[in-house]
């Protein structure tokens, strides 16, 4: 039972990661407010961040597995 639930748990991580990924803040199209140099530091942190977390999330995963 205990293995149920805890199997929840990298889908949980991976939904945050999304929602995290998706800010109300990140234009479709470049805005005049915001620099290009911004826009691309975003960018590339929002990438940065994607492939750390799903690099966790697979550990998670085989270590809940192997309970």
């Amino acid at each position: 039972m205990i293995k149920n639930i805890l199997g929840i748990v990298p889908g949980l991580q991976a939904t945050s990661l999304v929602i995290h990924n998706i800010p109300k803040k990140f234009p479709m199209k470049p805005s005049k407010k915001m620099s290009m140099k911004k826009q691309t530091k975003g960018i590339v942190k929002r990438g940065v961040m994607t492939l750390l977390g799903i690099g966790l999330i697979k550990p998670t995963a085989k270590m809940i597995s192997d309970l």
